[in-house]
């Protein structure tokens, strides 16, 4: 039984070995876990803004395509311009665009 015994006890002693191993690997990965996490939202913030510029500026553009095809159109037959038609539909447009624009914390 001797034999046995210090077998058993060897046995545990690696199994408690492996243990402690396990729980340290564990540890080490959930701290690079962590900066991991913290690097890919430091990337990810300039991305989200850039992101938001962009929306903003195809919105501009938009409007301002918009403006430019109501001010070309907005001629009479006799060549003048129809002030009060052009005035009205930029009015359209602004109302169209407003929700676009306003912010979105309301």
């Amino acid at each position: 039984m001797l034999g046995k015994e210090s077998v058993l006890k060897s046995l545990a002693a690696r199994r408690q070995a492996l243990v402690a191993e396990s729980d340290l690997h564990r540890t080490e990965f959930a701290r690079e876990w962590a900066v991991l996490h913290e690097e890919v939202a430091q990337v990810a913030r300039p991305v989200q803004k850039a992101g938001h510029y962009f929306a903003a500026g195809t919105k501009v553009f938009g409007l301002f395509m918009a403006l430019r095809r109501t001010w070309t159109h907005s001629r009479r037959a006799d060549g003048r311009r129809d002030w009060l038609a052009m005035v009205l539909q930029a009015a359209r447009l602004g109302l169209s665009f407003w929700p676009a624009f306003r912010s979105a914390g309301r």
